[in-house]
């Protein structure tokens, strides 16, 4: 059976072996049943080595086995397999992040406050997004958001403006110098929203105790530079800055 060089690539990305990929493309190409010789010879895997690929193959979810005189062979479907090989690398993918996360982030935890480091600049616009989405899902009580336009369209905020309208615990609070007309009917019930003439730069604060702020370089250098602190006096110096900007804004 020919197939492209990029399918045989794809199928040893799915975990086959050459000898598994000969054996099971022979065996989609014979028809839905096949004795383990005649699979041997479509796919010119020794038959030495015959049973032992198969067993492989099984064990991997590609093909079935009916036990009898003689063992007939079939290969399962390839949407059957893409499935279930996404579901595998899945389930592992999210065992081995709860095992990361349950055993590092105390340690981490405990450096983070044995630290006197409570002030990082994030340099670009990835790192500084990806901290902004980290500080959203953790937030409890409340929620501050400042930004100069509230749109989708800005590429440089959207995902945290995504982001923000999934929050659903406590208070969320978003200040703003425009929005979209388009936005406004999506504003999720109980949120606050409020538009001032200028709204420098953004910042964001979480349950008075995490701020970011995101600052932009000069338009020719296209970069990012945020400030994010986890000290309690930093949110609330943040805070009390958000509260006299909020009470001289118009509600939306």
């Amino acid at each position: 059976m020919s197939v492209s060089d990029a399918t045989l690539k794809a199928l040893k990305e799915l975990g086959l072996t050459e000898y598994e990929t000969n054996a099971y493309l022979s065996m989609i190409a014979g028809g839905p049943q096949m004795a383990a010789s005649d699979i041997s010879s479509k796919s010119q895997v020794p038959y030495s080595r015959i049973y032992d690929v198969l067993g492989r193959l099984e064990e991997k979810g590609f093909i079935t086995i009916s036990k009898g005189r003689p063992t007939l062979y079939t290969a399962k479907s390839p949407t059957e397999i893409v499935q279930l090989v996404r579901l595998d690398l899945e389930q592992r993918i999210e065992a081995a992040s709860k095992q990361v996360v349950d055993e590092l982030l105390p340690l981490f935890q405990q450096e983070t406050t044995a630290t006197t480091r409570d002030v990082w600049l994030l340099h670009g616009r990835a790192a500084i997004l990806a901290k902004a989405l980290e500080m959203l899902d953790a937030a409890r009580d409340s929620t501050l958001l400042s930004v100069p336009t509230l749109t989708i369209e800005a590429e440089d905020i959207s995902p945290v403006i995504d982001k923000v309208f999934s929050v659903k615990a406590g208070r969320v609070r978003v200040l703003t110098s425009g929005i979209d007309s388009s936005l406004k009917s999506i504003i999720p019930s109980g949120f606050e929203v409020r538009t001032r003439d200028r709204v420098f730069g953004a910042g964001l604060v979480i349950d008075n105790r995490q701020t970011l702020i995101m600052l932009a370089a000069s338009d020719t250098e296209g970069e990012f530079l945020g400030i994010y602190s986890s000290a309690p006096v930093f949110a609330a110096m943040a805070s009390a800055y958000f509260e006299s900007l909020w009470s001289d804004s118009q509600p939306v």
